[in-house]
């Protein structure tokens, strides 16, 4: 399942359907600028006319889809409603909720997460104690390290020679004493954190058992979105002072963020077992 699937799947449950909108200006042969009458704009939803003349975007014209705001490359002739722009406004446009699918894994990074092995990324250094593993892509932690000297066919573990130890927010790891001879062949098994979405195309990393609480937390996520404009709301009407549209969807916002905590930590799996701590001579790490 690609990010775009499930997005569409989170707007049916959400009842985030694009919204048909058609706006129409009079062209002056001089202004550029025309400002849609709602907004966010759907992507891929908007068609643009000057004078029943389909228009091609980023060639004729570009469109903020965030604030609506549609600007021509040469300002339309004059006329009477002769420019037109069709196109679905939604509460939150697709590359929103991409972000907001991408934060979720950030924030479940060390409860959901996958396990992987590299031995081609990195050697030995003589007599060097770090060692940069952000090259490790999405590592998290690392659980085992091994080495092997040319012409050996087993790994050995890095722990039964020396000291080591991993720093998760410097993505570096330290042996004491150092190795005594470069280049050899070091492998690795880390923890890995689930593939963020660059586009909507992209093939999601969740697995589907853990779905349930990135859905939760894109619930949050979305009613969270909407607090300001339910101020909004509240400010406009003032005839009944019990009206408190915001305050009951940030209370939503905050009970789907429990929610997405309480089944995270039921389908959590259990982190695997780390090294067994050896020391050998020089510092304890």
């Amino acid at each position: 399942m690609n990010f775009l699937t499930y997005i569409n799947r989170l707007r049916v449950e959400l009842k985030d359907f694009g919204e048909i909108q058609k706006d129409v200006w009079d062209g002056d042969g001089s202004t550029k600028n025309f400002p849609a009458s709602r907004c966010p704009i759907k992507e891929g939803s908007y068609t643009v006319e000057v004078g029943g003349v389909v228009q091609t975007e980023n060639t004729d014209y570009s469109l903020n889809r965030d604030t609506g705001l549609l600007t021509f490359t040469t300002a339309p002739v004059s006329g009477s409603d002769n420019v037109e722009m069709t196109y679905q406004v939604v509460k939150i446009r697709d590359e929103d909720y991409l972000e907001i699918i991408n934060d979720g894994i950030d924030h479940f990074r060390w409860k959901f997460w996958n396990e992987a092995e590299d031995e081609t990324a990195i050697k030995s250094v003589k007599d060097q104690n770090n060692y940069d593993l952000s090259s490790l892509t999405g590592i998290l932690y690392l659980t085992h390290a091994w080495y092997k000297t040319s012409g050996a066919t087993q790994w050995t573990a890095v722990q039964s020679t020396t000291n080591w130890k991993y720093l998760t927010r410097q993505k570096t790891l330290f042996i004491d004493p150092p190795f005594s001879s470069g280049g050899l062949s070091l492998k690795f098994r880390y923890l890995k954190e689930l593939t963020k979405g660059t586009s909507v195309s992209d093939t999601m990393d969740i697995p589907s058992e853990w779905l349930l609480p990135f859905k939760f937390y894109a619930y949050a996520r979305f009613y969270e979105r909407l607090i300001s404009e339910k101020i909004h709301e509240t400010a406009a009407i003032t005839t009944i002072p019990t009206y408190a549209p915001a305050q009951l969807v940030f209370s939503i916002a905050e009970g789907y963020y429990r929610k997405a905590e309480e089944v995270a930590n039921k389908l959590a799996p259990k982190m695997p077992p780390l090294k067994i701590k050896q020391l050998h001579a020089g510092i304890s790490l």
